[in-house]
């Protein structure tokens, strides 16, 4: 019997080739976009959710405050000594790890240069808060010393071909001589960072810009990407109420009056890792940020395009059926039930809707690479 219902179905969409072509593209091009919308909004909102541990990580913020207390700077980054404070005086804090941007850096191996936008010096707790893909080099180990260095496969293909890349020097700055000890995957797409190349952390001790002394006590230099991990369900909120009696007590500048408060001209805050791309709008982002309202935006778009297109295809269906009156009659004569008359039709909207689905996959899966280049993504 259903056998029969499709092959009916199918007499009658070649019977009527053009209005079954308008009802084909018309819910095919509908799917396709929402389809294409779908895959965007599912995109940005995985951002950071591939770690393992993405609910329990949180990234530092900082404010800077007029007298009157209204925000006049907001920044993703913070001073370097808050991160080793951070975990010294807050115990439940069970992981503290730093970033620290380079900008635009000259990278040299051999005779080749190259000039580098994503280069980060890292510390060596970044394996034990981020799930980083380590191909070659022990993670654990390969950013502990001065002067060592992690790469990317991309990287490392660009710079050393098909080469082993570990204990290879690369020099960055014309400054420092740098050992290649691991290799890593580069982050996903749906990462709000993505370094390419991580240098040991302890390098910048020897940094004639930083050192030793500049990364303990240097306030005013709020470079560093600082997160810090929790446990599972910790109310870290907790946290964050005692961060004005926390830089108050560390927070200090020579000639600075004793009774002052630090804590009323700079603010800490918290952001959960997972909200960063789409809730996060500060002054300096490591990359651009997605907005959840551009998502909600195209929720609705792709909600309307699909509602247009069924009512499309609804009001050329009925339309149609005007020309079927003598089918129906001769069917009802030949002792046709009501039910059979309605599977009958439904059998030909299922047709078209699984033809206009395939369509729209194949759509879909033709004009994402295109799509991806066209909004810068990958």
């Amino acid at each position: 019997m259903i056998q029969n219902y499709l092959k009916m179905a199918w007499r009658n969409l070649m019977k009527h080739r053009f209005i079954s072509f308008i009802n084909l593209f018309g819910l095919t091009m509908g799917l396709a976009c929402c389809l294409l919308i779908s895959i965007y909004i599912i995109h940005e909102t995985s951002f950071d959710r591939y770690h393992s541990k993405a609910d329990r990580i949180y990234r530092v913020t900082r404010n800077f405050n007029n007298p009157d207390g209204t925000v006049t700077l907001r920044l993703s980054t913070i001073a370097p000594p808050f991160g080793p404070l951070l975990k010294n005086d807050f115990p439940d804090i069970q992981q503290v790890t730093r970033l620290l941007p380079s900008g635009k850096t000259p990278v040299k191996y051999g005779d080749k240069l190259f000039s580098e936008t994503q280069l980060f010096f890292a510390d060596e707790h970044l394996f034990d808060v981020f799930d980083v893909n380590v191909t070659k080099g022990n993670p654990q180990k390969a950013l502990q010393d001065p002067f060592t260095v992690m790469v990317s496969e991309t990287v490392a293909r660009k710079y050393f071909g098909n080469e082993e890349a570990l204990n290879k020097i690369i020099k960055i700055n014309n400054q420092f001589n740098l050992k290649v000890t691991g290799v890593f995957r580069s982050f996903p797409s749906n990462s709000h960072i993505h370094p390419e190349i991580m240098v040991s952390f302890n390098t910048l001790k020897d940094s004639a810009v930083y050192g030793d002394k500049q990364l303990q006590t240097n306030y005013g230099n709020n470079s560093f990407f600082t997160y810090f991990l929790v446990p599972e369900n910790y109310p870290v909120k907790q946290i964050e109420a005692q961060f004005p009696a926390f830089i108050d007590k560390h927070m200090f500048f020579p000639g600075a009056p004793p009774a002052m408060k630090f804590s009323k001209l700079t603010t800490l805050g918290v952001q959960k890792l997972t909200d960063i791309h789409l809730y996060s709008h500060t002054d300096y982002e490591a990359e651009e940020n997605g907005d959840i309202t551009r998502v909600y935006i195209f929720s609705v778009i792709a909600l309307i395009i699909l509602l247009i297109a069924c009512i499309n295809y609804m009001n050329l269906a009925t339309a149609r059926s005007a020309l079927r009156a003598k089918e129906i009659g001769i069917r009802k004569v030949a002792g046709a039930g009501k039910g059979e008359l309605i599977a009958q039709f439904l059998s030909e909207s299922v047709l078209i809707a699984w033809i206009a689905m395939i369509l729209a996959i194949l759509i879909a899966w033709i004009t994402l690479p295109w799509i991806n280049r066209l909004s810068d993504l990958t």
